[in-house]
């Protein structure tokens, strides 16, 4: 008995060791070559892009990446984005990859998406899914004023334009419209209360942060711009308007002032000004708490403020010793109007 399981127990030792030295079938893939197989773009831009492209492949499908962008929007024809670079390694290689878009054709991200295809050396291809989303500034939007009681006056007409000025120790605080009688026909300031005024986001300094766009001040209902005439003979315009009536430019370079351009100065070259945004709040100025309900654009004066008359004029803050001017507002929407363009034009 003792025999035949030794015998048993040999003949098994000898198939196992037999089976070991036979080679079992792989199910493997036939090794190729990864330089014809390179389908991964390593930049992708389009018009009005902000930063790189976040350009992914997609591990569980071999034939699907997708690239997501940051773009500005305003004035852009989303039926019709340009593409200025698409880039793959080593382009000079007879290995490089070839796309479906190059630089200069289009795509079509109207319907929040477009596809390309990369096609490899060896003919695999992948779709490549373009996403993007929009890049804001805070300021862009609509805004319309708010126009509030007098402040020395409580009779007076409602205004959206707040003054502070006079020399020091003798600084007065009021709406425009306090004195309304100083201001004739023709030359109201509230005639502007109606107005709406519209910025829009044009373009971005990528390494600075800087902002640029335009701004649209149309007219209400009345079709006027208030012209700044004090007693129908003191042109205080240069101090009174913060912005340009019809359309002008603005920028905002990152030290929180938001600086204003002619509209015909496309570089951006020479602000006329700067102002800033302000609200909502009790904000002290020179001694006095300027209320904003809602927003302000506040455009401040260096002075001296040293045009003493002793008669005690209205003149005094209204037209000499001009610290600051507040237009008050609210915003009514994130995005320009949908006409901002044609206003341009």
């Amino acid at each position: 008995m003792n025999r035949f399981l030794d015998n048993l127990i040999l003949g098994a030792s000898a198939v196992l060791a037999l089976a070991a030295c036979t080679e079992a079938p792989r199910n493997t893939e036939e090794l190729v070559d990864p330089w014809t197989r390179e389908r991964t773009p390593v930049n992708f831009r389009l018009e009005s892009q902000i930063g790189a492209a976040v350009i992914s492949d997609d591990w569980r499908n071999d034939k699907a990446g997708s690239i997501s962008v940051s773009l500005i929007t305003g004035g852009l024809d989303m039926s019709a984005v340009k593409v200025e670079a698409i880039d793959f390694k080593f382009p000079d290689s007879e290995f490089c990859p070839t796309a479906s878009v190059k630089k200069g054709s289009t795509i079509d991200l109207s319907s929040g998406s477009a596809k390309f295809t990369v096609t490899a050396y060896n003919g695999e291809t992948r779709e490549y899914t373009v996403t993007y989303s929009q890049f804001k500034d805070p300021l862009e939007g609509t805004y319309t004023f708010t126009p509030v009681g007098g402040i020395l006056d409580g009779n007076a007409p409602a205004s959206a334009f707040v003054i502070v000025g006079g020399w020091d120790d003798a600084v007065v605080m009021s709406t425009v419209q306090d004195k309304w009688w100083h201001w004739g026909d023709g030359y109201q300031p509230n005639d502007e209360d109606d107005n709406t005024l519209s910025f829009r986001l044009e373009s971005a300094d990528a390494d600075t942060g800087a902002t640029f766009g335009t701004l649209v001040n149309t007219p209400g209902e009345d079709g006027k711009y208030a012209n700044y005439v004090y007693n129908n003979s003191i042109d205080v315009n240069e101090m009174y308007r913060l912005f340009p009536a019809g359309k002008s430019r603005w920028a905002k370079p990152g030290d929180g002032s938001i600086q204003v351009y002619a509209y015909e100065d496309e570089a951006y070259a020479n602000p006329l000004h700067s102002v800033s945004l302000i609200g909502p709040g009790t904000f002290p100025y020179d001694g006095k708490d300027v209320v904003v309900p809602n927003l302000a654009f506040v455009r401040s004066f260096p002075g001296p403020f040293n045009n003493i008359d002793l008669n005690w004029p209205d003149t005094r803050w209204f037209t000499d010793n001009f610290r600051h001017a507040f237009w008050l507002v609210q915003k009514d929407s994130d995005e320009p109007l949908s006409n901002h363009s044609s206003y341009l034009e």
